[in-house]
């Protein structure tokens, strides 16, 4: 009986470890290609925001890259191929691996280099802000890369827009470190698109749907839309009294269906305010937080300032751009449309503006038939509450436990963003963060490596991409993209 009962349990026994053995080979091979679509994850991204980049690089300044440049670096883009650090940097690779994980940790440094870098007028300070969206901090994909972003930005905000003599022009002009990192930041961050979406589609389709004549209200400007034949038709002869009533009609026409839009709008927008993304609140509380404290600066164009964020830089682009945004995908937009939405877009900044002195002295006459509060309420709601030292976590996060062991960059970003810092150091902008940086830089080659050097020649629009892999203890490979 008892020989029974071990027999049995010796039968058990093996089951029960043929049955772990199968459970840990089953985690193991899980384990394994959640690593592999994450891999795919980030070389889509890295390709994806390099392709972002280069369209805005046509679209804003066409004239510094024709479209048969970008068009010929977008097809350089597709075919890129990704090798591992050391295959380009040979034993260089865990060197070039340490400084980039150091640098990442370290948001209050990187902020400082890209303010001093500004100061000193460094050709390469743009890309070099390029490559840390991109590269150091891997296109915010990762929880942990958001929050050091997030710390960057709150740095930036102390050390460039704290420190300028007019830092809401400085802000409005979308050129410095901040500005260009935000628009980086809440481009691709999945839950600005889900706001933004959630907040635009419907009024932006109504808006579409409507879209017979352009909107205009400024008297004049409707009058130079019509040829004079067609001025004479609709308005009279021109000059009389007649002419200037039926003109008038026709703006007020006009207003009564821009109110109609604007306050669909801004129900909608009041009605998705919980759906706000917390990291995109937490970065425009602290802008308002750091700049109340600045003598010179009256509270209310602190407000004007985070205004300018939150509404001209954020969702008044979406509302113009909609399709740029994924918002609408399959609804044309014609000239009369764009023209109309960007009618809703200036009077929306300009309702946020309600009670300020910066407001548009033209439309404020026109804003007394909007719901004028619920804009400000929206940014009170914003810029509200308290204003936690910490970058905040996301609530749905995916990809808990996961943490990124890649870094994907180019020889040439890499060669430009060593050189930018060591550049640095010939100024005297870093102050107290001079020596962190060169304690960073003193553990790189001083010459070039190798195979990389021969990239320092290589124009933007045909680079040799190389994502490399490199490794800085475990958090090391370093990809190297080969196009």
């Amino acid at each position: 009986m008892v020989k029974m009962d071990i027999h049995t349990l010796a039968h058990h026994l093996k089951q029960e470890r043929l049955y772990v053995n199968s459970e840990k080979q089953l985690i193991q091979r899980l384990n394994a290609d959640v690593l592999k679509t994450a891999e795919k994850l980030y070389r889509t991204a890295w390709i994806s925001k390099q392709q972002r980049i280069n369209l805005d690089r046509l679209i804003i300044t066409s004239a510094e890259a024709s479209p048969a440049e970008c068009c010929q670096h977008a097809k350089v883009l597709e075919d890129t191929q990704f090798v591992d650090g050391y295959k380009q940097l040979g034993f260089q690779e865990t060197a070039y691996g340490e400084f980039l994980n150091r640098l990442r940790e370290n948001p209050r440094l990187i902020a400082s280099s890209l303010v001093a870098g500004e100061r000193l007028n460094q050709d390469n300070t743009q890309s070099v802000i390029h490559t840390v969206f991109t590269c150091i901090y891997g296109n915010c994909i990762m929880p942990e890369d958001e929050s050091y972003l997030l710390q960057v930005l709150r740095y930036l905000i102390e050390f460039e827009l704290k420190e300028s003599d007019n830092p809401r022009r400085l802000l409005r002009r979308g050129t410095c470190a901040f500005s260009i990192l935000f628009k980086l930041f809440s481009e691709g961050l999945f839950s600005a698109k889900l706001f933004l979406t959630a907040t635009l589609h419907e009024p932006i389709m109504q808006l579409l749907v409507e879209d017979e004549d352009h909107l205009e209200t400024d008297p004049n400007k409707l009058i130079e839309r019509f040829s004079p034949a067609q001025q004479e038709k609709l308005f009279g002869e021109k000059g009389s009294e007649k002419f200037k009533q039926r003109v008038q009609e026709m703006v007020d026409s006009n207003e009564a269906k821009l109110v109609t839009l604007v306050n669909k709008f801004i129900g909608y927008l009041k009605q998705n305010t919980y759906c706000f993304p917390h990291s995109l609140r937490w970065i425009v509380s602290q802008m308002y937080k750091t700049l109340s404290c600045v003598d010179r600066l009256e509270v209310g164009e602190v407000r004007a300032m985070c205004t300018d964020l939150l509404l001209a830089c954020f969702i008044c682009p979406a509302v113009v751009n909609p399709e740029q945004y994924g918002i609408i995908s399959d609804a044309p937009i014609n000239e009369v449309a764009r023209f109309n939405l960007m009618q809703v877009g200036r009077l929306l900044q300009q309702l946020a503006m309600t009670g300020s002195e910066d407001g548009d002295p033209r439309l404020k006459n026109h804003l007394g038939k909007f719901d004028k509060s619920c804009v400000a309420a929206f940014l009170d709601v914003v810029i509200g509450g308290r204003a936690v030292e910490t970058p905040p976590m996301s609530s749905v996060n995916l990809l808990e436990g996961l943490s990124r062991t890649v870094v994907y960059i180019t020889c040439s970003q890499l060669v430009t963003l060593v050189d930018f810092m060591r550049n640095l150091m010939s100024g005297d902008q870093l102050k107290e963060d001079r020596m962190a940086l060169e304690t960073l830089l003193a553990n790189l080659p001083q010459n070039k490596s190798g195979k990389s050097s021969s990239l320092e020649m290589t124009p933007y629009n045909t680079p040799q991409l190389s994502p490399a892999t490199t490794p800085a203890n475990k958090k090391n490979r370093l990809p190297i993209g080969e196009e």
